[in-house]
C-alpha cells in the first residue's frame, strides 16, 4: 500500500490556526539568550544520542554541572551531580520509556518517553516535571534551533516529524506518514533516525522504513528525496563546513546483514533544494578478507576536530577512519563490540570509544589515529543487551570524561590523565541516553 504524506497537519483550529500561524511558526529568525554558542558554526549541531547539552547551571539546588539520564525499564529520569558524583533528584511520572532525556535550550529539556505518545518536560530550574506534550507518534529524538526556538521530534513508531515550539510547549506542526512504520534494515525498528535541521527553515527527516532521506521545510512542503542503501541512522556536518555555512552533509547508513549490504558513510550536498550523493565510504571493503558484513552494522559516527576524519564505529568491534575529502578509509582500529560513538577530548589529543555490547572502553590517540588502552567500565556485557549508554560528557576543563555503564545503572568518571575509572555513582534503572548541563560555555562534546 502507498503511503500518504499527511502534507503537513496543523494541531490548531483553522481559525486559530490562521490567526497564530506567523506568531508560533515562522517567528523572526533571532538567537535565544542563554541557550549556548552561536554563529553559522554552533546554530545546527550534530544530533545523535549524545544529543544537545545544555550551558546555562543556574537552578533552585545551586549545582555548577549536571547529568540528566532517563530510565527505559521505567518512567523516572535521573538528574546527578556531576561534580559531587551523587544522585540530586529523581523526575518521577515521567510516561512510560524515557529513553534519553533532550536539552531544549537552557530552561528546559524534553525526556524521549518512547513508549508513549507523548514528551514529558522538565524545568531545568526546579528540575521537576513540568508536564506533558501529546503527540501523534512516539517519540524518537529531538533536534532543537535555538535561532528560532522551534525543535524537531522524529518519530519512533511512524516516520513523522512535529515541530513544537519550545517556548509553549506547543506541537505546532505534524508532517510525514501515519503508517506504523517496519524498517528492516541493522539498528532495529525505529521508524526514523534523528532529525536535522539544515537551517533555519529547513529540516531532514530520515526515513529508516524506506531507505530515504527527506528534506523538508518547516510549513510541512516535501521538497526533496534522496534514496539510501539501507536505512540512515543521523546526519551530521564537518565543523569546517559549519564555519563556511556548506550545504555538505554526512550519513551513517546503518547496513543490512541478511542482504550482504555494508554499512557506510554517504556524503551528499543540497543545491539548489535538491539533494545528490557526492561520494561514499564502504566500510568492507576495506579488508574484504577479514571483515564479515553478516555481522557488521553502525549507528553512529562523529568527526574529529580537525574537521577533516570520520571515526566511524562498527558492531563487530572496529573503528574506521575516513577522510571526507577523498572518501578513502585510511585505517581501521580494533575496538571492542557494538562499537559505537567516539568521543573526542582535543586537549589531549585522544578519543573515547563507547562499545555498546562489551565491558570496555576504547581509548584512541586521534594524532596517529591509533589504538592506546581499554578502559573496564561495565560488569557483564551481552549482544542482547547495551552495556554502555549512548550519551558521554567531557568536563569543561578536559580533565574528566563522564558515561554510564546501563545494565549497571551506574554513572561513573574517568580521570583522563591516568585513563582510570576514577569515581562511580549507582543511579539504579536501565541508562541509556541524556544529556549534560554545563556551567558556562563548555562546548557539547
Amino acid at each position: 500500500m502507498q503511503r500518504k504524506p499527511t502534507a503537513g497537519i496543523s494541531i490548531l483550529a483553522p481559525g486559530l490556526y490562521a490567526a497564530l500561524l506567523a506568531l508560533f511558526i515562522f517567528p523572526a529568525t533571532q538567537a535565544v539568550a542563554g541557550d549556548g554558542p552561536k554563529g553559522p558554526e554552533h546554530r545546527y549541531r550534530n544530533p545523535g544520542y549524545s544529543n544537545q547539552d545544555g550551558y546555562n547551571s543556574e537552578n533552585a539546588y545551586g549545582i555548577k554541572n549536571l547529568a540528566y539520564y532517563g530510565d527505559w525499564d521505567s518512567n523516572r529520569v535521573f538528574i546527578i551531580d556531576v561534580d559531587e558524583m551523587s544522585l540530586v533528584t529523581i523526575v518521577e511520572n515521567t510516561g512510560d520509556g524515557p529513553y534519553g532525556i533532550d536539552q531544549q535550550g537552557s530552561t528546559k529539556a524534553y525526556a524521549l518517553t518512547r513508549k508513549t505518545e507523548s514528551l514529558t518536560v522538565v524545568d531545568n530550574y526546579e528540575i521537576e516535571n513540568a508536564g506533558e506534550i501529546p503527540l501523534e507518534h512516539k517519540p524518537r529524538s529531538t533536534h532543537f534551533n535555538s535561532n528560532t526556538g522551534l525543535t524537531l521530534v522524529a518519530g519512533a513508531d511512524k516516520v513523522m516529524t512535529s515541530i513544537i515550539r519550545v517556548k509553549h510547549d506547543k506541537v505546532v506542526k505534524v508532517m510525514g506518514y501515519t503508517e506504523l512504520a517496519q524498517p528492516h534494515d541493522y539498528g532495529g525498528s525505529l521508524a526514523t533516525g534523528h532529525p536535522m535541521w539544515v537551517d533555519d527553515e529547513r529540516f531532514l527527516m530520515l526515513d529508516r522504513d524506506e531507505r530515504e532521506i527527506q528534506l523538508w521545510d518547516r510549513r510541512g512542503k516535501l521538497l526533496s528525496v534522496l534514496e539510501t542503501p539501507t536505512s540512515v541512522h543521523h546526519v551530521f556536518q564537518s565543523p569546517l563546513d559549519m564555519q563556511k555555512n556548506k550545504m555538505t552533509f554526512y550519513a551513517v547508513a546503518e547496513g543490512n546483514r541478511d542482504e550482504l549490504v555494508s554499512p557506510s558513510i554517504l556524503r551528499f550536498k543540497i543545491h539548489r533544494g535538491k539533494m545528490r550523493i557526492s561520494g561514499e565510504a564502504v566500510l568492507s571493503e576495506y579488508d574484504t578478507e577479514v571483515l564479515d558484513v553478516t555481522i557488521m552494522g553502525s549507528h553512529h559516527a562523529d568527526f574529529h576536530p580537525d574537521g577533516v576524519h570520520i571515526y566511524i564505529g562498527s558492531a563487530e568491534g572496529h573503528v574506521f577512519v575516513v577522510n571526507k575529502n577523498t572518501m578513502k578509509i585510511i585505517t581501521m582500529i580494533d575496538t571492542g563490540k557494538g562499537s559505537g560513538h567516539t568521543t573526542f577530548i582535543p586537549m589531549h589529543d585522544l578519543a573515547i570509544v563507547t562499545n555498546h555490547n562489551d565491558t570496555h572502553m576504547t581509548v584512541i590517540d586521534t594524532v596517529e589515529h591509533k589504538k592506546l588502552q581499554d578502559i573496564e567500565v561495565a560488569s557483564s556485557a551481552d549482544p542482547t543487551y547495551k552495556s554502555q549508554s549512548h550519551t558521554s560528557g567531557v568536563s569543561a576543563d578536559m580533565q574528566y570524561f563522564y558515561s554510564a555503564a546501563s545494565h549497571d545503572g551506574e554513572f561513573f568518571e574517568i580521570d583522563l590523565n591516568t585513563l582510570e575509572v576514577s569515581r562511580r555513582v549507582y543511579l539504579g534503572g536501565n541508562v541509556l541516553m541524556g544529556s549534560f548541563i554545563w556551567d558556562g560555555d563548555a562546548e557539547n562534546m
